[in-house]
């Protein structure tokens, strides 16, 4: 039998003709590929259905008998389901049931209802979604941490108010991105306990009056805990809108980072290039190399704000019970957010910076004035507001003569001094070399945090343990949800008589 070769990329023509990144190519097939969240939560509905029944026989609610037979109905159920997309909601979904085993299909919906059902559903879903969010970001988080440590040295210019303002290093830079992303995993990791709640047992709203054990339900479905009111249960929202918030705000700085980058491997600025895996190019201009990977993460990024603005705006709109008119964090708008990260990943990790170019624009652009001034202050003892208007006059005088700033000379630091004070100051040659050299701008800056290499090292030490955590911290949860799914398989095995 023979077979088709794949098709080449169509798209890899020009400057980008060599092979696309894999984490690129994500920005392009998330969207064909996303489920329904009605597809998406179907399997988690499918655990609880075993959860429920299997607490129902301990509880002696049902007959060993009849637990039994709808354990070995689901089976069957679930399998014409992967094919029949109506019986992924409920009520078609027990009907099913009910021609496969006959009316004891009934009684899996003793003491619940389809609200309590879809939230813990929902709730696993997410917290799943959740969990996949966090490896993403500590995925970027180490490439960052990588790169940074490349970098120790590379001095760049950093920015305020898109002006050049002082000397530090790509490496200092890098670093503040990790500690930004530090605390969009500090908040993704409390979220988790608020989602991983079980409101089953709540029913419609008022629970029910069979005496269910709530905790043994939520134990085999790997919840930490209880939804304890029955009318939270079915009404609480706050985890979506949350979950909703803190991706918006973390694709904020991904959507900042992917900026920033693109504005560097502008042709004005060249001071880096992106990997051509990670590069697009155009269709009708050869020359370009276009940075389609940090557009197409900045639109995943304005898109989260989308389902932000609507969950809120529902939940401002309804009363507090169980509504379907509140607004749901479809699977699309998470798995745009893990394509963004897993692209800016690699954009990351593959990324060419110009050291030289960095630090031609850090010696010549009057980024070291601040340096200039802080020497007057020290040397001649004058207050730092005066220095600071003498140095204002070196520059102006310096842009005027077109002297590039690691030309300035002594002669025009005096002539701006005694233009400001009336008398020249007492500074040597060598002290303005000394203040004007970025490369030394950036070693005085070496308190904690700053951007001297040893400081700029031991953020990076840090950053590495709290990597290591974050690392145990998600394998310990995965572990636990495994623990209890094992539980789950263990029971229903028991109660089925495998």
């Amino acid at each position: 039998m023979s077979t088709t070769p794949s098709q080449p990329d169509a798209t890899r023509i020009g400057r980008a003709s060599g092979a696309k990144a894999p984490e690129f190519q994500e920005l392009y097939d998330f969207d064909a590929a996303a489920l329904t969240l009605t597809s998406a939560v179907f399997p988690y509905d499918s655990q609880i259905h075993r959860a429920h029944v299997s607490m129902l026989a301990e509880q002696n609610i049902l007959k060993p008998e009849e637990a039994a037979a709808i354990l070995q109905g689901l089976a069957a159920v679930d399998l014409s389901a992967q094919d029949d997309p109506s019986l992924r909601t409920y009520l078609p979904y027990e009907a099913a049931l009910k021609r496969e085993i006959g009316p004891v299909a009934g009684k899996m919906h003793i003491g619940r209802s389809r609200n309590d059902l879809a939230n813990a559903g929902k709730r696993m879903f997410l917290r799943d979604q959740l969990l996949r969010t966090i490896e993403a970001v500590i995925g970027l988080r180490e490439a960052v941490i990588d790169k940074a440590a490349d970098h120790l040295d590379t001095v760049m210019v950093v920015y305020t108010q898109r002006k050049e303002a002082q000397p530090i290093t790509l490496g200092h830079y890098l670093m503040a991105i990790c500690e930004n992303l530090g605390k969009n995993l500090d908040r993704y990791r409390e979220l988790y306990p608020r989602i991983n709640q079980c409101p089953l047992g709540a029913a419609a709203t008022a629970g029910t009056g069979w005496p269910l054990d709530r905790d043994r339900t939520a134990a085999l479905l790997g919840f930490d805990g209880l939804v304890v009111n029955s009318i939270e249960g079915v009404a609480g929202w706050d985890h979506v809108a949350e979950f909703a918030s803190d991706n918006a705000i973390f694709l904020s700085g991904v959507s900042r980072l992917a900026s920033e980058i693109q504005l560097w491997s502008s042709d004005e600025y060249q001071t880096a290039e992106l990997d051509a895996s990670f590069a697009g190019t155009s269709s009708i201009m050869p020359q370009k190399k276009n940075p389609d990977s940090l557009e197409r993460s900045r639109k995943a990024a304005f898109a989260a704000m989308g389902p932000l603005v609507a969950i809120l705006t529902s939940l401002n709109a309804i009363e507090y019970q169980y509504s379907a008119a509140r607004v749901e964090l479809e699977p699309r708008s998470i798995d745009a957010m893990i394509a963004a990260t897993h692209a800016m990943t690699g954009v990351v990790r593959t990324l060419h910076p110009n050291k030289a170019q960095m630090l031609k624009y850090a010696a010549e652009n009057y980024a070291t004035m601040t340096d200039l001034t802080d020497m007057l202050v020290r040397r001649v003892g004058i207050d730092y507001r005066e220095a600071h208007e003498i140095v204002a006059r070196v520059v102006i005088t310096a842009i005027e003569r077109g002297i590039k700033a690691n030309l300035i000379e002594i002669d025009l630091v005096q002539e701006a001094a005694v233009a400001q004070t009336g008398a020249p100051i007492d500074v040597s040659p060598q002290d303005i070399i000394d203040a004007l050299d970025p490369v030394k701008n950036v070693a005085r800056r070496a308190g904690k945090g700053m951007p001297a290499p040893e400081s700029v090292k031991a953020a990076i030490d840090e950053a590495k343990i709290e990597l290591e955590a974050d690392l145990k911290w998600l394998s310990d949860r995965r572990g636990q949800l495994a623990k209890a799914s094992e539980m789950l398989t263990a029971v229903v095995n028991k109660i089925s008589g495998k």
